[in-house]
């Protein structure tokens, strides 16, 4: 089992998600790294893919690709929202209702992006997403998610891929 206290130590040291990406000067988002791993499989799989798909994402080009990318991240993420809520629900995790909250925020804020984004200039909408995936989508893996790991780890679901009901 993972050592999840030392784990949390140093995640977020050395990012800054204001520094700027020499590919992208605007945009620089975090990274997937192992120590992000929650021990998971399902979840850490679909937090690897997340990263990847966001790497993808850049201001840049004409505004019909963007939308298209900005819209299969928001899908993407809402998907893997049901499936960890699925997930917590079936080991009977403790904190769900709180945790479910905060997912509720999130989409929120992904539904705000998408009924603003046709409005928006390229860059803002680059500006948004930035935030989204490093001041909340990356926050809320080394703070919030774990700490359900552990329980998850101890009490896993009956089925490992519990599907959203």
């Amino acid at each position: 089992m993972p050592d999840f206290r030392s784990m949390q130590i140093g995640l977020t040291g050395g990012f800054n998600p204001s520094a700027p990406d020499e590919r992208h000067p605007q945009l620089q988002y975090a990274e997937w790294s192992d120590q992000l791993e929650l021990g998971i499989p399902l979840i850490d799989e679909q937090h690897r893919r997340f990263f990847d798909l966001a790497a993808s994402f850049t201001g840049n080009g004409d505004g019909v690709r963007v939308m298209k990318t900005l819209v299969i991240l928001s899908d993407y993420i809402r998907s893997h929202l049901r499936d960890e809520e699925a997930l917590m629900k079936a080991a009977k995790y403790p904190g769900l209702e709180e945790h479910c909250r905060l997912h509720a925020d999130f989409r929120r804020m992904l539904a705000n992006l998408l009924g603003r984004a046709r409005q928006m200039s390229l860059d803002e909408i680059a500006e948004e997403v930035k935030y989204l995936i490093n001041g909340w989508f990356y926050q809320h893996i080394v703070t919030v998610d774990f700490e359900y790991a552990p329980y998850l780890v101890l009490n896993p679901p009956s089925h490992p891929h519990a599907p959203p009901e």
